[in-house]
Order: structure tokens, then sequence, then C-alpha cells
């Protein structure tokens, strides 16, 4: 597939780029609390379970998880369920082997690092990008789950897959996402249409009022999946933009300064990508070989 690069080197660019709700998170302070939901509990716990690794949680036998409500990485029509996507899968593995059940509570991702933060939640779920900045306010892995970059939607002909290419483009992007400020450093303020969802977004890239939407990858590709007439890229690495182009590690933000947690979360990423499980997961929720390849190994 155009757009993704030859495989080298796998390590990722250290990203100084902060989005708006990652700025969010860094303002006040909020002492823990109880978890306010009491919804539907999901996951198999044998009562004589042993956990393989143990760490506190803010409820017994539970894992508060606020889940960033976005395809494919996850997904729920109300706080009940049911729970799809590849971290309602993950996140659902990870705790019962450690004799977990989880309450998952979809959200915003603003709101829901802003929960995790208050100390209402033990977890940010939805496979986010871990960043220096985030990493000052959350606890963040050592290692990554999968790999990411910066995804290009567009009508299939104009085929987007570098920078140069969008050069005097209108591209389209989430308010308060991860690359908006860099977008709008790269090409100008004046190409830049913000969105507050995907959906506007797409249908605006449809009516021929931007040229391109600009996202996660992984949530581009389900943008632009079965859509006839549109493609999702992966930008070519470009050295003069690091900072756009860059390979992203992405993450499981939780409860800062537990290292235990930690190195529960490490261990899981590890096994689940050396036993398969990730290439599993990630086959099971419609995303290619090829892409798969580039998000478990990088470029």
């Amino acid at each position: 597939m155009t757009g993704i690069l030859s495989r080298g080197r796998k390590s990722a660019v250290k990203l100084v780029a902060v989005s708006a709700t990652a700025l969010l998170v860094l303002s006040g302070c909020s002492s823990k609390s109880e978890p306010e939901s009491d919804g539907a509990l999901v996951g198999n716990v044998a009562d004589n379970c042993t956990p393989l690794h143990e760490f506190p949680t803010l409820k017994e036998g539970v894992l508060n998880v606020a889940a960033m409500n976005a395809a494919p990485k996850f997904h729920a029509l109300s706080d009940s369920g049911p729970f799809e996507g590849i971290d309602a899968t993950l996140l659902t593995e990870f705790a019962e082997e450690n004799c977990l059940k989880v309450l998952f509570k979809p959200m915003t991702g603003a709101a829901g690092q802003l929960d995790l933060r208050e100390g209402k939640s033990d977890l940010f779920g939805g496979l986010h990008i871990k960043t220096d900045k985030r990493g000052e306010v959350f606890g963040q892995s050592e290692g990554s789950i999968i790999y990411d970059a910066l995804g290009i939607t567009s009508a299939a002909e104009n085929s987007y897959g570098t920078v140069e290419s969008l050069n005097g483009r209108t591209i389209g992007a989430l308010s308060g996402s991860f690359f908006v400020e860099t977008l709008k450093d790269a090409f100008g303020s004046e190409n830049i249409e913000e969105y507050q969802n995907e959906t506007n977004a797409f249908e605006d890239l449809k009516a021929g009022r931007i040229d391109a939407v600009a996202n996660q990858s992984m949530m581009s590709f389900n943008l632009s999946n079965n859509q006839e007439g549109y493609e999702t890229k992966i930008i070519q690495e470009d050295p003069k933009h690091p900072e756009l182009t860059g390979l992203l590690e992405i993450t499981w933000p939780h409860t800062k300064g537990v290292p235990e947690f930690t190195a529960a979360i490490d261990d899981y990423f590890t096994r689940s990508k050396e036993n398969g499980t990730i290439e599993r997961v990630l086959k099971e929720n419609g995303v290619t070989a090829e892409v798969a390849e580039f998000y478990i190994n990088g470029r």
C-alpha cells in the first residue's frame, strides 16, 4: 500500500507537540475519589483466580477504564455496552489475567483524560499516543502496544501520502487532537479546518468543502473503510517534518506512581505481541495484514 514505507529502524520520534486535551490534564490538582459509575462489569474471573500481577486499583477486583469512544479502538452504544473494538478485547484480557473485571466508561478523549486525572478511573483506554507531557501526569509504559502514524483520508484519485502533496490543500482535523498545532505549523492555520467529530469532517470531505482529513491512522482507516471512492494512507516519513510524520508509540495511560501497575502493562504488551494476540485482535477488527504489520513492527 502506497504511503507505508519500507521497514528499517523501529525507534519512535520523541514528539513534543501537545494537544489541547493533553494540556487540559496538566491544569489543576485533584484528590482521588471512588468511581461514580456502577455500570456493567466485563470479564470472567474464577473464585480461585491467582493474578499474574498484583497492583492496587480504585475498587477491589475491578479495573475502572475511562475509554475514548472511537471505533475501531473502542466503541460502545451506552455505558452498559455492548463493548466492541480492539481495546475492549485487549483490556478485558489484561484484566482477567490479573483477576480483575472491567468497568468500561465510554466517553470523549478530553473527558477520559480528566476522569483519570481526577482519580475516578485506573486507566485511560482507547489506544493513546505516548508523549512526554502525558508522562508528567499519567503512568506510561516503557514499551508500546502498537505503533501508529498520521493518516490522510481523501478521495482516492487525489492520493495524498506525503507532506508535499498536501501543500495548499484544505485539511480537516479533530479539534484538540494531537496533530492540530503541527498541521497548522506545516500548512498554515488558514488551511486547517477543525471539527468536533470525524463524522462531520468526513461529510465535508465528501461535499468537497475540504480536500483531506488528517488523524491518527487507525481512526482514519475507519473513516474510509467501506466508503467507495475514498482511501486512507499512512503519511510517509519526512525528516523535515518529524513531528508530523514520526512513528508514534501507542499505550494505555494509567494511574501515575504505581510501578507494579506499569510493569504489569509492559509485560502484557510484550507477551501479546509475541504470542500473536495483537495480530489476531487487529484482524478481528478489520485491520488489513499490511497495516497490522506496520502497527506491530513499525517502519
